[in-house]
């Protein structure tokens, strides 16, 4: 009777809990709460045991899901955008970026077996012995090869068999159009894209896009795809070109008359360099021995110098008519002053300067025509160590010239303190100091363009666009003075007389200019050894358009003299450049017939 009245009050009170009209108004939410946090409690403890499972322990169906999503993707790579395009004055391009296709390799679907590896390494012509370090690599992308044009990449073959772990993607390669042309300026980029040398490296943030990041995948196929963003190979819309001042014409005329002149000196390398004297803007600059941009030399350390900034030479009697032009300019001398030239020597205390021949009284402009030392030596004694060492800085001699570029010499003087008087009398007229032929070709146009410093500019200056509050530009003689100095370095070159400058005439065209014969100081010997002839000329003298630096280092033959050696190369830059900005209109000069032509239409 008790089991039957214990199960009849539990069913009574069952039907009571489902009875709608007997449920309690206020329910348990206490109950139902705990109830409901248990249920999901335990759907979490069996996903997270499900997780385990499949994440780590080496079951068979971890094994297809791991190999289905590395299908999907497989690594991330950074792919560098083109670089913006490096083109002359006019426009003509000197560097530009074009599509190519490199081979890459995810290193951790390589094969095992060396047989295979072994073809692979034959096949791409890639070392065996690299292959299997990179199978070591944490990293699972490897780039095998860079920037292959579509000839080298045929030359291959297919690459179908190694689909698996070997793929190609595009990629922008730089090349340069025109090889050697001011190789040394432009410089070159690695296979990352980016800048090594010249320009190409200064200039390297302004030139080069954003990289993108982009995926390794794989389609349905298997065949690897790379994703990137929108337009991700194109370059980006606001990547101006980079417009230099040289004249790619103007270029080509000056390397292979640079390039002539050095070997039949049969000397080591030489600089030319061509500089607009109203804008500061080189239109060329050469260094020869060169090399082809697109195929650089890693062990040609010659021909990737940049002589005409790297170079520091005693440049010899070419500073001359710098001189001159302080000490017309602080009224120390005037153009009818008479200098004594002691007959060709001069004994000072720690030595004696010597002129090439005897010379009595000399006005300044026959100091420049036959290059007396004593009488440029005497002109700067007039000014004195203070007032010289300033002149020295002025002209821009003790320092650089500012063109950024890697390498550049910005000069070597020493302070007045420690001159002794014969190297007073020495630097007078070109030794004890060295200068590169750049900073040569900037003094030049300081003193025969206006007087006034306008920089180096390796980029084309645009008159419109000036910006004009830094002040005006640093001035080191007046404008009157450089007429009259410019006027005075024709008799070097236009009168008989002069001091070799005859091998510099152009026909038609009234030149001014000075000749040098830099000494090269052996410091094994503690002498003077060597000869690097030099010439400076303007063009024209009468109204100063371009100033010309011609440097010919350690010439081999002899006499090893400016004018003879260096002169002609001057004189067939000059007279190709004249007749290239003649036909385009840029000048209109008056015909002018020097004195050689005047005697020869006598006759």
């Amino acid at each position: 009777m008790v089991v039957r009245n214990f199960f009849e009050d539990i069913f009574h009170r069952a039907v009571d809990y489902f009875t709608p009209y007997k449920i309690k108004s206020v329910p348990n939410l206490n109950a139902r709460a705990y109830a409901i946090a248990g249920v999901f409690s335990a759907m979490l403890v069996c996903i997270l045991i499900r997780y385990a499972w499949l994440s780590f322990f080496p079951t068979a169906i971890r094994t297809r899901l791991v190999d289905t999503g590395s299908r999907q993707f497989e690594s991330v790579v950074t792919l560098m955008q083109p670089r913006a395009t490096i083109s002359d004055r006019n426009g003509s391009p000197l560097a530009v970026s074009v599509p190519s296709t490199s081979i890459f390799i995810l290193t951790k679907r390589m094969p095992k077996d060396r047989e295979t590896i072994e073809k692979i390494s034959k096949q791409l012509n890639v070392s065996f012995n690299y292959l299997m370090q990179i199978k070591k690599e944490k990293h699972n992308f490897v780039w095998l090869k860079r920037q292959l044009t579509s000839i080298e990449l045929s030359k291959l073959g297919t690459l179908k068999r190694w689909q698996n772990f070997i793929g190609t993607v595009d990629e922008p390669k730089r090349i340069y159009p025109e090889k050697d042309i001011a190789a040394q300026l432009i410089g070159f980029v690695g296979a990352d894209g980016n800048g090594l040398e010249g320009l190409e490296k200064i200039y390297n943030s302004r030139l080069n896009s954003k990289p993108t990041k982009a995926e390794v995948m794989r389609d349905a196929r298997g065949n690897f795809v790379m994703v990137t963003p929108n337009d991700a190979s194109k370059p980006a819309q606001d990547a101006a070109n980079l417009k230099l001042s040289i004249d790619l014409t103007i270029q080509q005329i000056t390397q292979n008359a640079l390039k002539a002149g050095v070997l039949r000196a049969k000397a080591k390398g030489g600089s030319a360099l061509v500089m607009d004297v109203k804008s500061g803007e080189l239109l060329a600059i050469a260094s020869y021995p060169t090399y082809d941009l697109n195929n650089p030399p890693e062990n040609d350390p010659e021909a990737r110098r940049f002589r005409p900034i790297m170079d520091a030479i005693e440049l010899g009697s070419v500073v001359k008519p710098m001189w001159i032009a302080k000490a017309l300019d602080l009224g120390l001398i005037t153009p009818q002053t008479k200098i004594w030239a002691e007959n060709g020597q001069l004994a000072l205390r720690g030595g004696v300067i010597h002129d090439t021949h005897p010379h009595q009284w000399l006005t300044p402009e026959e100091i420049l025509k036959v290059s007396s030392n004593i009488g440029s030596y005497k002109v700067v004694s007039k000014m004195g160590r203070t007032e010289f060492y300033k002149a020295l800085m002025q002209i821009g001699f003790g320092r650089f010239p500012g063109t950024g570029l890697p390498g550049e010499w910005g000069g070597r003087i020493r302070k007045p303190q420690r001159w002794h008087d014969i190297d007073f009398a020495n630097m007078a007229f070109g030794q004890g100091f060295a200068i590169s032929p750049l900073q040569l070709l900037h003094g030049l146009s300081i003193i025969v363009g206006g007087g006034v410093d306008h920089g180096v500019n390796l980029l084309k200056v645009d008159p419109l666009q000036q910006d004009d509050t830094v002040g005006p530009p640093l001035r080191y003689i007046s404008a009157k003075t450089s007429k009259t100095v410019a006027n005075m370095m024709v008799a070097v070159v236009e009168e008989d007389g002069g001091s070799g400058g005859v091998h510099a005439r152009i026909p038609g065209v009234l030149v001014a200019g000075k000749t040098g014969t830099a000494q090269i100081w052996n410091k094994d010997e503690r002498s003077y050894s060597g000869r690097t002839p030099v010439f400076e000329g303007i063009i024209p003298a009468n109204d100063p358009k371009l100033a010309i630096v011609v440097v010919i280092d350690r010439a081999g033959v002899r006499p090893a003299q400016g004018g003879p050696i260096s002169g002609p190369v001057f004189a067939e830059i000059g007279r190709k450049t004249v007749d290239y900005l003649n036909s385009r209109g840029i000048y209109n000069m008056v015909p002018y017939q020097n004195q050689y032509l005047k005697a020869v239409s006598k006759k």
